[in-house]
């Protein structure tokens, strides 16, 4: 997450190798992320211009949902940012 939001602050797209490497990680690593971090790396891709694949999509969404209630007006702000900005539409959860 904290990755894929630097190179999104700095307005630097990362190489496909690492941008795929990064998305990956995501994936494998996003139980362990808090609101904040779902919010920052949606943001992040958003950015960039950058739709993640629908697996980190849905993971993300997932994880969001079952905690939800630690979600911070900010982090909700930034990831609907996201999806309206990637023309995304959030599941029915």
């Amino acid at each position: 997450a904290n990755t894929i939001w630097a190179y999104a602050t700095v307005g630097v797209m990362p190489g496909s190798e690492l941008g795929e490497g990064l998305e990956m990680q995501a994936v494998a690593t996003m139980q362990s992320f808090n609101p904040q971090n779902v919010a920052n790396t949606m943001w992040a891709y958003a950015t960039l211009g950058v739709t993640p694949g629908s697996e980190l999509v849905a993971g993300l969404e997932r994880h969001a949902v079952a905690m939800v209630q630690g979600f911070k007006p900010q982090a909700i702000s930034n990831t609907m940012w996201a999806y309206a900005t990637l023309g995304l539409t959030p599941g029915s959860e």
